[in-house]
């Protein structure tokens, strides 16, 4: 899934975030194009330039952070995206569940530092041929209620994850099929009915996640609710769940992981939602930390005395075309839309800096380790730089039928950044002659328009936030492939559609990317999706704590682990 990881990913992997209206949307299988709309709450006007935007507060990229190595009772901790339905971790795509979950529940697999992929409840994986792996768990593992995981259990939670009565749309991660057995009590066969180069990538996302077989049973429909519960190996244990107050987790002394135990013992998680609130419970001290900070809040945390850190993302922001007629049909227009968006001065204006412009759907951070990255990082040098040229904007569209056409764009007024984007391409764009409309959504009907055609009737583009699950780009490039349920304007390019085939069938890494990044280059001058930017992942927390470095991997990892006190 990729929020577009919601499946996660490409609109909504993308996730949708909605944090006032509505709930989280992934793009990625009916998934998820999870349009991960931010947070609300902002700085000063985008206006259109960045000359408006002089602010003094400066981002930078933590790679490390103070130690955090002292024993803490309780603390704190805000979910501002609101209170989740579920502690499934089935269910975890959106942010209300995956910020709690990921120190829950644990895959077979797990993102170290970088999104490497490391062991985690197996201890080793082999792979003898391009349908097959075997799984061999790790010894000595027990859920919280001290009974062991065996093979039974992980074959359960795999198949669990695939049954459409389910409907959990990590099951994205296999389109074809796939089966799970378990060999011994030890050891699972997991086979695929056809080869697809991004499986290994969701063996360390909730598509893989354990839970008790014998648990989960007797639950029934009840399980990951408050009145069910869950039962799953992580560092924490689910402590209480007052519905409509908060939710609290405690330290879970079986966990195998003994070189990484939480010095933390609990954690209350909180649900405001209330930009102002959030920021004025961080700067008091009611709450302790929070991730998915409101950008509005930045400068005034920078000066509060906690430790405010970022971290490049796997977010990309975008426009994305819905009707193939009309003025977008023209691809002057688009590529005059393009290049009249400033940019620079949305990432200073909108986002204080946290951002950098995309010349690309697939931000940089994405491409992985490996022989792979230095092929796509070739391959992005060589598009056109993110920059704003009205004059080159001008030309295009001056001997165009199409450009006087009206242009229905849509965004979210859920995400404050998102209004001020939306605002700023709009009228730069109708300043070189363009007619676009805008069109604000609440959160229930901007996310109707990743599952309803008649949500989309009238609608031109939209603007997209999303993130991918994991450092590979070829997921979200998929979504505009012939077919895809996410092509919602039916972007036809078989070149494009060949390439990304090729790709999802191609073993040799570089390769792969070599077919991806094809498919990358057409997109780009097609313009059937426009790059903007890519978010910073960000994280407050008090000065009383340490230990924490944000990435966006904290979905699916136990991060509460890495928090002591400082």
């Amino acid at each position: 899934m990729q929020h577009f990881q919601t499946a996660h990913g490409f609109g909504p992997s993308d996730r949708n975030q909605q944090q006032q209206e509505g709930t989280n949307v992934k793009r990625g299988t009916i998934l998820k194009f999870a349009a991960c709309i931010a947070v609300v709450g902002m700085a000063a006007g985008c206006g259109g330039g960045s000359k408006s935007s002089k602010a003094s507060f400066k981002p930078e990229i933590a790679t490390s952070a103070p130690a955090g190595d002292k024993q803490v009772d309780s603390i704190t901790w805000n979910v501002g995206a609101g209170e989740p339905d579920s502690m499934d971790p089935a269910m975890s795509a959106n942010d209300s569940i995956s910020t709690i979950n990921g120190n829950l529940c644990e895959s077979l697999m797990r993102y170290g530092s970088n999104y490497a992929v490391e062991p985690a409840l197996a201890s080793s994986v082999q792979h003898p041929d391009s349908l097959t792996w075997i799984f061999h768990l790790r010894e000595g593992v027990t859920f919280w209620d001290g009974s062991p995981v065996t093979a039974a259990d992980v074959v359960y939670s795999i198949e669990r994850i695939l049954d459409p009565k389910l409907g959990s749309s990590w099951a994205a991660w296999a389109p074809d099929g796939a089966t799970a057995r378990a060999i011994d009590d030890k050891t699972v066969e997991l086979k695929v009915t056809k080869f697809n180069s991004t499986a290994e990538g969701y063996f360390a996302t909730p598509a893989f996640s354990v839970v008790s077989k014998k648990f989960a049973a007797k639950a029934g429909k009840a399980f990951g609710t408050d009145k069910g519960g869950v039962m799953c190996t992580g560092a924490y244990k689910i402590a209480s769940w007052n519905t409509g107050e908060s939710l609290t987790i405690t330290r879970n002394d079986l966990w195998w992981d003994k070189d990484n135990a939480p010095k933390v013992k609990n954690v209350k998680f909180v649900f405001v939602s209330d930009p102002a609130a959030q920021t004025a419970g961080l700067v008091s001290g009611d709450i302790d930390g929070q991730f998915n900070l409101q950008v509005g809040s930045y400068k005034q945390l920078s000066k509060a005395g906690g430790r405010l850190l970022f971290a490049r993302s796997l977010a990309p922001v975008y426009l994305d075309v819905l009707k193939s007629d009309g003025a977008l049909g023209d691809q002057k227009v688009r590529q005059a839309i393009q290049k009249s968006i400033d940019y620079e001065g949305i990432v200073k204006s909108v986002y204080l800096g946290a951002a950098d412009p995309l010349r690309a759907l697939v931000p940089p951070n994405a491409w992985g380790e490996g022989p792979q990255k230095a092929v796509y990082e070739r391959a992005y040098n060589e598009l056109p730089e993110a920059k704003q040229d009205l004059g080159g904007a001008k030309k295009l569209i001056a001997d165009s039928p199409d450009a006087k056409k009206e242009i229905v764009f849509a965004y979210a007024t859920a995400s404050g950044e998102e209004t001020k984007i939306a605002t700023a391409i709009a009228d730069s764009a109708n300043s070189i002659g363009l007619n676009i409309k805008l069109k604000p959504l609440t959160g229930a009907d901007y996310n109707a328009l990743f599952s309803s055609e008649e949500a989309r009737a009238g609608v031109d583009m939209f603007l997209v936030s999303g993130y991918l699950d994991f450092p590979d780009p070829l997921p979200y490039y998929g979504y505009l492939a012939i077919g895809s349920y996410y092509n919602f304007s039916n972007y036809k390019n078989q070149e494009y559609t060949d390439h990304i085939k090729a790709a999802f069938n191609e073993q040799d890494p570089a390769k792969k990317a070599e077919l991806t990044s094809k498919a990358q280059a057409i997109i780009g001058k097609d313009l059937q999706v426009t790059p903007i930017l890519t978010t910073f992942t960000g994280v407050y927390y008090n000065k009383s704590l340490g230990g924490l470095v944000p990435s966006q991997s904290f979905y699916y990892t136990p991060w509460a682990a890495q928090l002591g006190g400082s």
